[in-house]
């Protein structure tokens, strides 16, 4: 807990200190928990949560070495359904072969703990200072509330699926004394969460709209995307609410659904395709987006589109001007063949060549040919920037992490479970998607094994398979075409000849944070 206790510790310090001791703010953020003499001080140290050097913004962004891609996608190629084809960091070689344990991904699993408690730290200070706030209205208040709850909330969320029990601190450090915290239950650390993201629901006044339509900012739908997620989880493993929680989630996601803010799904237009839009950035802010990370080409760029060419791709490109700017293009993410068998290559919009996926590359020539680079291996293209590819080597693209297609799906699972009919959530996602839309079938299991296909198909690259693997104990199995049943996670061939068994469910704790607090023992069962 040694960066937590240091941050916490150091908030102290900026709390306690004279005014005058800082005599000038940076213009976009100041350290976390310095007074807030104004609603500009306090505004400042919430925009801090958003920071991608802490919490989910550096679990999901290319934080590292680039030839690992984000923290995200070692669960991806954990989960068997992507690969890492340079994979040069052993941490990866290790989740991909089911060899991990709590020597060999100590440091790697200790910058993950130690980011997210340092996020936990931030949120934890800003609400008790603001609690405390006299000088700030109430009405000012109550969004940096909302949003700090909702950044612990999600802070947990990532620790308690990765880890299991986990230390539950809602308050800041005001001494040393009792800082090795003990884990908490897994059931303490759910209905935290619950309470935090329902406080930012219900009382943290946050705008009703998309988060692009909020200057960027997260708003009521993004907490209620994520309740209802949260209640999906809780009613699945591993505490198996279930009914109760799947009704919450249904609620949940049936309020933002109901909800006259804006939020939309996106869809085709003249010859511009709703998949396209996930990739242009022009449509970065657009109404189906609830959560995504924010990137500048000018001031802090996104690493992504260096993962959409494959390594062999020759530069410059020859009898042409074009040379891409990057210096190196690399394959950390790298679809599996059960995830690309899931989609029918002709009837799914989605699995047409450049729409979620690129299989080849094509130029004019100088000679005026129109000519074709075979890739190796399908690459994503959402990510794919042209610009930054090809002349800038910067991105603005944003990154998305939860958007309305997540709240349909998740409302089709929960309907389905509790008997009702999925089809009103389910239907527009699939006649979105396809040329010709699937016929739903008439049995629940058949429905929940479609509705889970559709997560995977639909919601790939965003980081849901090795938590949907977790929540549920199911693994997809494809036959040849292209249906989608699911068997017993424990026990499953992972793809690579190594099978699943309850040790993978959770991750082992870092070494390093259990020598310094022993109360974190005992370690997760298998390590």
């Amino acid at each position: 807990m040694k960066n937590l206790v240091i941050t916490g510790l150091f908030a102290i310090l900026l709390l306690s200190s004279c005014t005058k001791f800082l005599q000038e703010s940076p213009r976009s953020a100041i350290p976390v928990n310095a007074y807030f003499s104004s609603v500009q001080e306090a505004t400042s140290a919430v925009n801090w949560l958003y920071d991608k050097s802490q919490g989910p913004g550096k679990f999901l962004s290319i934080y590292g070495f680039l030839y690992d891609g984000s923290a995200n996608f070692t669960l991806d190629n954990f989960s068997g359904m992507t690969n890492n084809v340079v994979a040069q960091n052993p941490a990866i070689r290790y989740y991909t072969t089911l060899t991990q344990t709590a020597d060999n991904q100590d440091s790697y699993l200790d910058g993950l703990w130690s980011g997210f408690y340092s996020s936990i730290a931030s949120a934890n200070s800003i609400i008790a200072a603001l609690n405390a706030n006299s000088k700030i209205s109430a009405s000012d208040k109550a969004p940096l509330l909302g949003t700090a709850h909702f950044f612990r909330a999600l802070d947990y969320y990532y620790l308690v699926r990765m880890w299991g029990a986990v230390p539950l601190i809602l308050t800041p450090y005001t001494s040393v004394k009792n800082v090795n915290a003990p884990r908490a239950s897994v059931d303490s650390v759910y209905n935290a969460i619950v309470n935090d993201l329902t406080w930012a629901k219900d009382s943290g006044n946050l705008a009703d709209k998309p988060m692009g339509s909020n200057g960027n900012k997260i708003s009521k739908g993004t907490v209620e995307c994520v309740l209802a997620e949260v209640y999906l989880t809780m009613a699945g493993y591993p505490l198996q609410k279930g009914q109760p929680a799947y009704q919450n989630a249904l609620t949940t996601a049936q309020e933002l659904l109901g909800s006259s803010g804006g939020y939309a799904l996106f869809q085709s237009s003249g010859n511009v395709t709703a998949f396209d839009k996930f990739r242009l950035t022009s449509y970065d802010q657009g109404s189906a987006y609830l959560y995504f990370l924010e990137f500048n080409s000018a001031i802090q760029q996104s690493a992504f589109p260096e993962y959409t060419l494959p390594n062999t791709f020759p530069n410059p490109i020859p009898n042409t001007n074009l040379k891409v700017q990057y210096t190196l293009v690399t394959n950390p993410w790298v679809p599996s063949a059960t995830l690309l068998n899931m989609y029918d290559s002709t009837n799914d919009i989605r699995r047409h060549d450049h729409q979620y996926y690129a299989s080849d590359f094509s130029y004019v020539n100088t000679s005026g040919t129109l000519t074709t680079i075979k890739f190796p291996n399908p690459l994503p293209y959402i990510w794919y920037d042209s610009t930054a590819l090809f002349s800038t080597a910067a991105s603005g693209k944003y990154l998305s992490v939860y958007r309305m297609d997540d709240v349909y799906l998740i409302a089709a699972e929960a309907a389905n479970a509790l008997g009702q009919d999925p089809s009103p959530y389910l239907e527009p996602i699939l006649d979105r998607a396809y040329v010709n839309p699937p016929a739903i079938p008439s049995d629940q299991t058949g429905r929940r094994n479609l509705i889970l296909a559709e997560r995977y198909r639909e919601l790939t690259m965003e980081g849901h398979f090795w938590f949907d693997m977790v929540r549920t104990r199911l693994y997809p199995d494809v036959s040849s075409n292209h249906q989608v049943s699911f068997s017993n996670f424990i026990g499953h061939n992972n793809g690579r000849g190594q099978q699943f068994t309850e040790k993978d469910l959770l991750l082992p704790l870092p070494v390093t944070e259990m020598q310094r607090d022993p109360n974190l023992r005992p370690q997760n069962p298998g390590y």
